[in-house]
């Protein structure tokens, strides 16, 4: 093993330069070696330059390094480099092989590529019992995704009324990284599928409602069904016999609308004809309606002071449960900042690193690069979360971020940030290029590199 090559493989792989990386990781490797990192990796390299026949026989390389393990992922990383070749069949067998390693971390990925080739070939039931499988994974951190796709085979499959409760458990769970247009234009389809045009209207409104998501010819023909089942129920309105019109609300001063006909009357509120008994008890229930009034005031004090009580313990309850401000995730993104502005990191960071650290990981932040935090394990005073970066020349790099309290103890700072290279790297699985699982190639050490997902043929985004 050429270690040189080896080395400035990961580099350039970090950086997002896959064809580099690509013919490093083939050059770092004996022809007689069997070395089943650095064929994910050069796998993973090939996928993002859509080169899917010789990503397939990479994976099919690491594969047979039975010591390199990673099954899992290795199996969801050639399913996805089937898919993305338009072979279905073979990419299903390779999703349901990754799915029987039960060391595999996150199967929801395996279960979302299967359902987008089953749903190629046309097996919708199976396709839905996948994604459904995906959508209750505990590994997904965002399972809209999942749900979406299990709705639209609930209309394949002719039941619109389970594909409408999907659709908005969909939007429910989504996050900002989910399409919710997608989602909505998808729920006006199954709302006019049940015949419910109104609702059917109102969904594909709030999918088009920024004026730049596109309906597909389909959605644009289910909706343009519900406008015109709408015009004609107004015309048919319109043409109602007008006894018929539904009377408006009544003024029970006034039933008579303006008339005066049947205002009340002083005769007709018995005011004239009580009793001296009766006009006393009258006077006392006037008494306590007054005394109830001048309690207002403390009635107002003590809601106030009731709520004021419920907001301190709402506080108190969020930080125990790890909620600051800044948050986790804006301590993060303004040290990237800072980095990339040369300005000043110290805000960012956790007040006891002394110099060296806080250099060490100013030193980890790639410029220019934009992290998001996609989990985290956190407490009232610290927290660990796996972020994903997206490098400034492409590609993504997984971190692992440490964070504690700030020292005005309410919100988060920086404590320790590392390249990971155990979690995923994500991209499309059309032309554009498509995603792997990279379980495997850390900077100098082996380890669990990271899936990622892709999907060829129907959609395969984990929300």
């Amino acid at each position: 093993m050429n270690a040189q090559y080896l080395e400035q493989a990961r580099a350039a792989y970090r950086a997002g330069d896959f064809s580099g990386a690509a013919q490093m990781f083939a050059a770092a490797k004996d022809a007689t070696e069997i070395a089943g990192e650095v064929d994910h990796l050069r796998g993973n390299s090939l996928m993002k330059l859509g080169l899917w026949a010789d990503a397939a026989r990479a994976y099919e390389l690491a594969l047979a390094d039975t010591s390199y393990g990673k099954r899992g992922a290795l199996h969801t990383n050639l399913g996805k480099a089937y898919a993305a070749a338009g072979d279905y069949a073979r990419a299903a067998d390779s999703f349901r092989e990754a799915v029987r390693d039960t060391a595999y971390a996150t199967p929801y990925k395996a279960y979302m590529g299967l359902g987008g080739a089953l749903v190629a070939q046309g097996n919708i039931v199976e396709a839905g019992t996948a994604y459904r499988q995906a959508a209750i994974d505990a590994a997904n951190p965002a399972p809209a995704q999942a749900l979406s796709d299990l709705a639209g085979c609930f209309i394949k499959l002719g039941r619109p009324g389970d594909a409408v409760e999907t659709y908005r458990t969909a939007l429910d769970f989504a996050t900002p990284r989910d399409d919710t247009r997608a989602i909505n234009a998808g729920l006006g389809q199954a709302l006019i599928a049940q015949n419910r045009a109104a609702d059917a209207v109102d969904a594909f409104n709030q999918a088009t409602s920024d004026g730049i998501y596109q309906l597909t010819p389909e959605q644009q023909q289910d909706y343009q069904h519900a406008l015109d089942a709408m015009d004609a129920l107004s015309a048919q309105r319109a043409m109602a016999p007008t006894g018929q019109v539904a009377p408006g609300p009544v003024d029970p001063l006034d039933p008579l609308g303006k008339s005066g006909a049947f205002m009340p009357d002083p005769s007709d509120t018995g005011f004239f004809t009580m009793s001296e008994s009766e006009l006393i008890q009258q006077d006392r229930e006037h008494m306590k309606v007054r005394r109830k009034k001048r309690h207002t005031g403390l009635k107002v004090f003590l809601v106030i002071l009731i709520l004021l009580i419920i907001a301190a313990g709402a506080l108190g309850f969020a930080y125990t449960r790890g909620l600051g401000f800044p948050s986790q995730q804006d301590a993060l993104t303004g040290l990237f900042n800072a980095v990339t502005d040369g300005s000043d990191t110290s805000s960012y960071l956790a007040p006891n690193l002394d110099e060296s650290a806080r250099s060490l990981i100013e030193s980890t932040v790639p410029e220019g690069a934009t992290p998001t935090i996609t989990a985290m394990d956190q407490s009232m005073t610290t927290s660990t979360a796996e972020v994903e970066v997206e490098l400034s020349l492409g590609g993504v790099q997984t971190y692992t971020a440490s964070f504690v309290r700030s020292s005005n103890y309410i919100g988060w700072t920086v404590s320790a940030l590392e390249i990971d290279f155990t979690a995923s790297d994500e991209a499309g699985a059309t032309g554009e290029g498509a995603s792997t699982d990279a379980d495997g190639a850390t900077a100098g050490t082996t380890g669990d590199a990271a899936d990622t997902a892709t999907d060829a043929g129907a959609s395969n985004t984990a929300a």
